[in-house]
């Protein structure tokens, strides 16, 4: 292989693949990058056998090859050297010369036939929508996940395909629920498609989307997210997602109007009190929210914030960081807050309805 590139061409995909190398490799040779010359271009491939992220750079084709060199000193040596150009010539014995400019560097790496990069198995599925949507509406629910192991169904980002071109992806850790609407392009012949993507993969694809087009392909077991010149595939989370739509309160006791901004800045204010343990009472009177709370070494703190009120008084108790990540999700400056008791799900929404942010209050022995 000789190929000559530009070096923040070279850098750019780079950067898109890193995260792909694996940590802990099972094989030598997945602490690499592989490198093949496929056309035109140089493309780049890293996996650890859960996820592989795939992408291409334009090059000068001087030798068709390919070789496997050590991910973690490519991507740190292109980022550093400093020539606008850099050649690379694979040697025998898995070899690699890099050049550029006063520069000259050999790395020692591996055949291309011993990375055991999976592909992707053909899919009956093939859904597109815009990156910055998918970006945007991922962003919006991701942080809901739950990292505790005991329940892997949780430990991802569920997406159900829905029939009339609806992508509906869903987040949980139990005590809260993160539920986000998107238009997609492509039809569903069954009633619902569903797959849950490890939140590493989920965090990845947020990372690598941008303008223009994604191409969604939910297979048997994996996904890919095809981009412009980049691919990224990960397997699926086995096992059922829980039925999260019947924890969704429909009806409410208590509807309030709130102004996003003002009503999370002195949440964020009264909670400088309570730091280990952020737990806010929310108390609903006429036309205002009080909000207190407490800590024996600290003190008290608290804060009214002016509102519109549908329904009865009410009093309740959260998760300031809950309530806090969910306000932050929204764009809308109203944003309406729905209380049907004490010890019964809250629901945080904005008029469109097509984020929807679920959380369980906090029970207090009193």
């Amino acid at each position: 292989m000789n190929v000559v590139a530009k070096s923040k061409e070279l850098g750019r995909a780079l950067g898109k693949v890193y995260r792909g190398i694996a940590s802990r490799p099972p094989h030598p040779a997945l602490s690499g990058v592989l490198l093949e010359v496929e056309n035109t271009f140089l493309k780049l491939t890293t996996t650890d056998l859960e996820m592989g992220i795939v992408s291409y750079c334009p090059v000068e084709v001087r030798e068709e090859g390919s070789i496997v060199l050590p991910g973690k000193v490519l991507y740190n040596l292109v980022r550093s050297l400093s020539s606008l150009e850099l050649e690379i010539v694979s040697l025998p014995d898995y070899v690699a010369e890099i050049k550029g400019g006063k520069s000259y560097y050999q790395l020692s790496g591996f055949s291309s036939d011993d990375f055991p990069f999976f592909p992707p198995r053909s899919s009956e599925w093939c859904f597109s929508t815009a990156g910055i949507e998918l970006k945007g509406a991922l962003s919006k629910v991701y942080f809901t996940a739950s990292k505790d192991e005991s329940n892997p169904s949780l430990n991802g980002v569920l997406f159900c395909f829905k029939e009339g071109g609806k992508l509906e992806l869903v987040a949980s850790d139990d005590h809260r629920l993160g539920v986000c609407s998107i238009e997609i392009s492509g039809e569903v012949e069954e009633e619902v498609i569903q797959c849950i993507v490890p939140l590493r993969g989920v965090t990845e694809v947020i990372r690598l989307l941008k303008e223009g087009e994604v191409n969604i392909i939910p297979g048997k077991g994996e996904i890919s997210f095809q981009l412009e010149d980049t691919s990224l595939f990960s397997r699926l989370i086995e096992g059922e997602y829980p039925n999260y739509d019947r924890v969704i309160p429909r009806d409410f006791v208590t509807q309030v109007y709130i102004p996003r901004s003002e009503f999370e800045e002195s949440l964020k204010r009264v909670t400088l009190v309570s730091p280990e343990s952020p737990i806010v009472e929310i108390s609903v009177g006429e036309n205002k929210i009080e909000l207190t709370s407490s800590s024996p070494e600290i003190g008290i703190a608290k804060e009214e914030v002016d509102v519109e009120v549908k329904g009865e008084e009410i009093r309740v108790f959260f998760n300031a960081q809950y309530l806090l990540e969910a306000l932050r999700a929204f764009s809308e400056e109203r944003v309406i807050l729905g209380i049907s008791g004490e010890f019964t799900p809250a629901k945080l929404w904005e008029v469109e309805d097509s984020l929807q942010h679920i959380i369980m209050p906090v029970e207090i022995k009193e």
